[in-house]
């Protein structure tokens, strides 16, 4: 019996090229069922891979998302950062848009960065808590 050779990804597929080389990537998985039914428990998985840059943490476990929301093919997502100041919101918006778009379901992002409620350490998840060396 000889190995079926594997098939190479359809770069017309909307997370092509996205660390689909990357077993563990959420991303990797979604490319192999472009068709399951999408929901936010996805969108929350692809929004983990959303790091931010200055503590190594997803923004998912950061507590910085509050609401992921799609409509008419439009991901709404509500996120705060850590402060009004932050210097890396412009990235995170990007990132947050470049792991959604294309995804099942998501033909475009909308990012609202809101500072109500303001975010608090309280609001990280206990994971990002022991990554950041916190008591959980």
């Amino acid at each position: 019996m000889t190995a079926q050779p594997k098939a190479e990804p359809d770069p017309r597929t909307p997370t092509a090229g996205y660390r689909t080389d990357d077993p563990l990537s959420v991303t990797a998985w979604l490319a192999a069922d472009q068709h399951a039914a999408p929901d936010r428990c996805l969108y929350r998985a692809l929004l983990r891979e959303v790091i931010d840059p200055e503590l190594g943490v997803n923004i998912v476990d950061l507590g910085l998302v509050y609401d992921i929301r799609v409509a008419d093919d439009v991901a709404h997502i509500r996120m705060t950062l850590t402060t009004p100041g932050c210097p890396l919101g412009a990235y995170l918006d990007d990132e947050v848009r470049r792991c959604l778009w294309g995804a099942p379901g998501v033909a475009d992002v909308d990012v609202q960065v809101v500072w109500d409620p303001p975010w608090r350490p309280e609001m990280m998840s206990d994971r990002a808590r022991a990554q950041l060396g916190w008591k959980p």
